[in-house]
């Protein structure tokens, strides 16, 4: 039998024969039917929280984005529509936002702070059940007619994605692929077709108390949390006594070449992620241009199923073709074929912690495989991929595919030196060419897939040249046994420098790299694009870096700067700090005048240059250190802080030393600087 928590008598214990103590998950239910699983094993100190909501729709209307974004507006108890933007610049959460996926909405977030995840949740649950769902707000979040066209924040979002060719090549290909997949974002042709009453019904047919499934790992207060989460519970009312149509609207997309066509090899998912390399290879893709085919992506947005898609032209033999994938498939080795799919696997974990930050990943991967997972959130696991028919035809349990990624760890070898000197450049790159060869040969004959890459980062006149590897966390020390045992000094003894080994890998300091410390006056950079503003801000080294965090924060809690989004006149208005180049940058998405966009900005700084009142104050600087969080600890957390102390930083902020007073001067100087921008 449930039993209830003395101080939160509306959350019940679920029975025995519902829990599953042994994976480490326990679960309540509220009065209401809403359900909640704990991950009580869980020895994260980061708190991270998930409501998931089933919201099916088969069609390209895109009615559960464009619900996604109403409930964010205002509710019963936050009823001001810039609740949502205030609260993303003022509370210290590394993720705080939702997410539309293709059969469910999740809103979601992650922190260290108490009172922030708990503020948000709270939010989170009220949006969601008791939404507003004005006519107002839907003219400026979704669309609305203007002049000529349209306007309004989303319908710019779908605008702003249909300039980028992948994004358009993707709906043709879920469009015209065999069984058609639903554009569920919406396109420019089909949200002008949606209105408030469609959106007031799909809610309260979907975003009932007895749909909510809530997530969460990490140490959290749960009284409080459950009380956050009665709070919105107890106020909902019965559904609206009216029918449920789910649109059936779709859009208009052809195919880019009359004649072509797009077909689906016959292969099981497991096998089409790990054939799609080999395929995916030059000389492969020559095979296939004379055969008339060209292989498509694996997957997409709005296909997220692994799936074999070629693109064929009148002329091609479909046999033929199926001929060449099976003898690829015949002569693909079994050590390549674990690889191939290991490596698939790591990749859609490092997307979602990429997009999400290391927590939700986390919680959302360890939660699919529970035998109590709901389907749309169930990895699909494959044990024995070898003894696994390729043409297996078991039918997609569901749409949202999930290839179960164990929690990774970002590994690098860095190497600093002065920007300068071309020549220990040159040396460094080959040596961390060496590095990348010997780490895969390793990987490969250990069977461990991981994924590599070469970047760079600049800090004045320093130059930071890595090799970093994601991988799974059990493999870390095995990882760095091998650097630390078998990738030595000696072999680059030509260069004069500090060699040491850390716990995430080597780094490397040449002599003479020391960055330098910049002084002298704010630098600022102002550019607008046809459909964007982009501000660079860069700062002297001897400007505390928390005040620049707290400034890009109470900027975007600025009223002009939140109604250019409130007002549905761009997507979106960014703030991101760069602590190794000491740069603030102020961006917007889609936006119809950058020029206005712009002038905001200046405006926000005019007002800024008189001291915060002690709430506002107190309000940049939490907002602040979440500006720095979500940046440096969302994602690899030890990575960014190695890579940033091989400069001399540190996401270490201290705030104490920042006050109203210095913070007005500072936007003082911003402001000047805005006003004579420096061309660098």
């Amino acid at each position: 039998m449930a039993k209830s928590h003395p101080a939160a008598p509306d959350w019940l214990l679920l029975p025995p024969n519902e829990q599953q103590l042994e994976t480490g998950w326990v679960g309540y239910r509220h009065v209401s039917g809403a359900l909640h699983w704990h991950h009580a094993s869980s020895e994260e100190s980061r708190l991270s929280a998930a409501i998931v909501l089933p919201t099916p729709v088969n069609d390209d209307s895109g009615i559960t984005h464009a619900l996604e974004h109403m409930v964010l507006r205002g509710s019963m108890r936050y009823p001001e529509p810039e609740t949502f933007l205030s609260l993303r610049s003022e509370l210290a959460l590394l993720e705080f936002n939702a997410s539309t996926q293709k059969e469910t909405t999740r809103f979601h977030l992650s922190g260290y702070d108490p009172n922030s995840v708990l503020r948000g949740i709270g939010f989170f649950a009220d949006s969601i059940l008791s939404p507003q769902l004005t006519q107002e707000d839907f003219d400026q979040e979704i669309v609305r007619q203007h002049d000529s066209g349209y306007d309004g924040a989303m319908y710019r979002e779908i605008g702003e994605y249909m300039r980028h060719q992948s994004f358009r090549a993707s709906t043709v290909q879920a469009v015209n692929s065999d069984l058609r997949a639903a554009l569920y974002g919406g396109m420019p042709d089909t949200i002008p077709k949606l209105d408030i009453g469609m959106l007031r019904r799909y809610h309260s047919h979907y975003y009932r108390p007895d749909n909510m499934l809530l997530l969460t790992s990490g140490s959290w207060p749960m009284v409080a949390l459950w009380r956050q989460m009665s709070k919105a519970l107890n106020n909902v009312g019965e559904p609206l006594p009216v029918s449920m149509e789910i649109p059936n609207i779709f859009a208009d997309i052809p195919l880019e070449k009359d004649g072509d066509r797009i077909e689906t090899l016959p292969f099981s998912s497991h096998w089409a992620a790990a054939l799609y390399p080999t395929l995916n290879a030059l000389k492969s893709q020559k095979q296939l241009k004379a055969l008339g085919a060209e292989l498509l992506p694996l997957t997409s947005d709005f296909q997220p199923v692994p799936a074999l898609r070629c693109r064929v032209s009148a002329q091609c033999d479909k046999h033929a073709l199926e001929r060449h994938i099976d003898d690829c498939c015949i002569r693909l080795s079994s050590r390549r074929a674990m690889w191939q799919t290991g490596c698939f696997t790591l990749q859609q974990g490092r997307n979602m912690v990429n997009r999400w930050g290391n927590g939700l990943q986390r919680l959302y991967h360890e939660f699919s495989e529970t035998p109590f997972a709901p389907p749309c959130l169930q990895a699909d696991v494959c044990d024995s991929l070898l003894q696994q028919d390729p043409k297996e035809n078991t039918p997609h349990r569901h749409g949202e595919w999930l290839s179960p990624c164990p929690p990774l760890t970002r590994m690098a070898i860095l190497c600093r030196s002065n920007v300068r000197d071309a020549e220990t450049r040159s040396s460094l790159e080959r040596w961390l060419l060496l590095c990348q060869q010997r780490t895969l040969r390793w990987a490969w004959m250990k069977g461990k897939p991981m994924l590599g890459s070469m970047r760079e980062w600049h800090c004045a006149n320093a130059l930071v040249l890595g090799y970093t590897v994601d991988l799974p966390e059990r493999d870390v020390v095995a990882l760095r046994h091998f650097w630390h045992q078998t990738l030595s000094a000696d072999e680059i003894s030509a260069v004069d420098g500090e060699w040491q080994h850390t716990p995430q890998g080597i780094v490397f300091c040449c002599a003479g790299s020391v960055p330098v410390v910049r002084t002298g006056a704010i630098m600022a950079s102002h550019r607008d694009d046809e459909t964007a503003m982009h501000v660079t801000l860069s700062f002297p080294h001897t400007t505390e870096a928390g005040a620049m965090a707290a400034l890009g924060q109470a900027v975007m809690a600025s009223s002009l700067v939140q109604k250019r989004r409130l007002g549905g006149r761009c997507y979106s208005v960014a703030v991101s700090l760069d602590l190794m180049s000491y740069e603030l940058t102020f961006d917007t998405v889609a936006d119809s005048d950058p020029s206005v966009s712009f002038i905001a900005l200046l405006n926000a700084f005019e007002t800024l240059s008189l001291p915060l009142g002690e709430i506002g104050f107190e309000q940049a600087c939490r907002g602040g250190l979440g500006l720095v969080s979500a940046r440096y600890n969302k994602s690899h957390a030890r990575f960014h802080r190695a890579l940033l102390n091989t400069v001399g930083r540190s996401v270490a902020l201290d705030f104490s030393v920042v006050t109203p007073t210095n913070l007005a001067q500072l936007a003082t100087k911003v402001l000047y600087a805005l006003k004579h921008p420096t061309l660098h």
